[in-house]
């Protein structure tokens, strides 16, 4: 993403957000350390770079924003900027090397002037160990530092760290104004709604529908749930010739047991009555959902969507991910003919 395109997606996420940031910026009033919670696609990332941008931009705007076009707001976005220290999960947790690398980076001062700014993303992803020692900084901070903290969930982060930061609450995107962010970037009417069920970010929904990634996961999901639904064994076969291939990395992976999610979330929706195709994650399969939906009592649903609801758990539990979805399914079959 461009310097342009960073501060105009802040601006039209988060706009109040970002007026009273850079107003904190401008009069120098920003406190030492922050909690940024709020879903993917609500802009926290976005505010986090923006806000280090405008701590070092050479040519703020008249609005009052970084150019985004001098040497330093270039540097930050590209990651290259000494005094801007970034970390993000490697892969499930945040890693023992990148927490002594935060604990050494918190000794040091600024190394072009008088400013440092910290930006850990997921934080709620690291170790207790790890937080804890994020305390000594929040509570003891080097200089003129700032931390910015970002989490989805700031339920998962430590009691010491919320009572010791100040929270920021970021707004969920409308639905209508994601879905016709959607309908601009060419995203398929039928596959808008399982999107707007993935994510909230539009970068992120265009990612995944890259070289029909999606397209073909839809389908292939879709597949997968209509042989489950006729107690067909072959939905078992079907875990490894075409959903496995499927499963590129951990984030893919997670991504295709949330859309397992959404596929049986529709056969619930459908139990009372029939919804529109444009509203199911899955109108390719929409007659098997509310067949299934009519076949099954609503504690089988129930229980069925206990299951795969599980399965993100499993996964961060560094469960095998061929063995995550052969039980589900085995256990599914179970109750789809029981």
């Amino acid at each position: 993403m461009t310097e342009e395109a960073v501060v105009a997606t802040i601006q039209r996420l988060q706009p109040e957000l970002t007026t009273h940031f850079m107003h904190l910026v401008q009069t120098n009033h920003l406190a030492h350390a922050y909690l940024f919670n709020g879903a993917d696609g609500t802009g926290r990332q976005e505010l986090a770079t923006v806000i280090a941008m405008r701590l070092f931009c050479q040519h703020v705007t008249a609005a009052g924003l970084p150019c985004g076009q001098c040497p330093e707001c270039r540097r930050i976005l590209a990651g290259d900027h000494p005094d801007v220290v970034s970390v993000i999960p490697d892969g499930q947790r945040i890693k023992v090397d990148q927490v002594r690398y935060l604990k050494s980076e918190f000794t040091k001062s600024a190394v072009e002037g008088n400013q440092k700014i910290f930006i850990i993303d997921q934080v709620d992803r690291m170790t207790t160990g790890a937080a804890n020692s994020l305390l000594k900084f929040i509570e003891e901070p080097v200089g003129n530092t700032v931390a910015l903290l970002l989490t989805a969930n700031k339920n998962l982060i430590l009691p010491t760290i919320l009572s010791r930061t100040q929270v920021v609450d970021f707004l969920q995107v409308a639905p209508q104004a994601f879905a016709q962010a959607l309908e601009k970037a060419g995203v398929a009417p039928s596959q808008r709604y399982l999107l707007a069920t993935l994510t909230e970010s539009v970068s992120a929904a265009q990612e995944l529908t890259t070289d029909d990634w999606l397209k073909d996961a839809q389908a292939k999901v879709g597949q997968w749930f209509s042989a489950c639904t006729q107690g067909d064994e072959r939905a078992f076969v079907r875990v490894q010739t075409e959903l496995l291939p499927l499963a590129l990395n951990r984030d893919r992976q997670g991504v295709l047991l949330d859309m397992l999610v959404q596929v049986w979330h529709d056969a619930l929706r459908q139990q009372t009555g029939r919804v529109a195709s444009d509203d199911l994650a899955f109108p390719q399969v929409a007659t098997a959902s509310q067949q299934v939906g009519q076949q099954l009592s609503i504690d089988q649903l129930v229980n069925v969507m206990t299951l795969t609801l599980g399965t993100r758990g499993q996964l961060a539990g560094n469960m095998n991910f061929q063995t995550i979805l052969e039980a589900l399914t085995l256990q599914i079959l179970a109750q789809v003919t029981r």
